[in-house]
């Protein structure tokens, strides 16, 4: 269903990257719970999210929001270091890796176009049931973002996925749980 673009824009600027709260990463068979801070830095272009993981300790990511610059940065991270370690020897390790860093490139487009306001058109968009879906699809992967309100008194849960097409891979490769206590919109 094609929506105004004045909808498009007022259910994007819903969804809470700014604030601090409960999360998770699905990756690899494995999942890791955490607490976040996260903030968006017009200034300096950046989207910085402060991860604290119980027993593995802290990780920070800092995201630019050109998504070139990140495509280059993303695989020396520390954050990516250690999805490495925790994925282990796998036959398809580089493939997820791989798939991880272009999770960030993409997650890096879709929050410059949040920051900025702007609907990003080359994304498909539906509204369903308390969902805003959008997503994302190029010849190797797709990239989703489902951002979830049951109820106006409580913040909703955002929760963005990226897909290998290839034959084999049904399950997301990484999904990113995002779930704000507080939203400094």
């Amino acid at each position: 269903n094609t929506q105004s673009a004045t909808n498009l824009r007022n259910q994007l600027k819903k969804i809470c990257l700014e604030g601090s709260g409960k999360g998770r990463i699905e990756l690899a068979q494995s999942k890791y719970v955490f607490e976040y801070e996260s903030l968006l830095s017009r200034q300096k272009n950046l989207f910085e999210l402060a991860l604290d993981f119980p027993v593995i300790g802290q990780s920070k990511i800092s995201l630019s929001l050109d998504p070139r610059e990140v495509s280059r940065q993303i695989g020396q991270t520390e954050f990516i270091e250690l999805m490495r370690e925790k994925i282990g020897d796998r036959a398809d390790r580089d493939q997820i890796i791989k798939t991880v860093e272009e999770f960030f490139v993409f997650a890096s487009d879709f929050i410059h176009y949040k920051a900025m306001g702007i609907y990003p058109t080359h994304f498909n968009a539906k509204s369903d049931d308390g969902h805003f879906l959008l997503s994302r699809d190029t010849p190797h992967y797709k990239f989703s973002v489902d951002n979830f309100s049951d109820n106006q008194s409580y913040f909703e849960r955002t929760v963005f996925k990226i897909f290998f097409k290839a034959e084999g891979y049904t399950d997301p490769i990484m999904t990113l749980f995002l779930v704000p206590q507080s939203c400094d919109r």
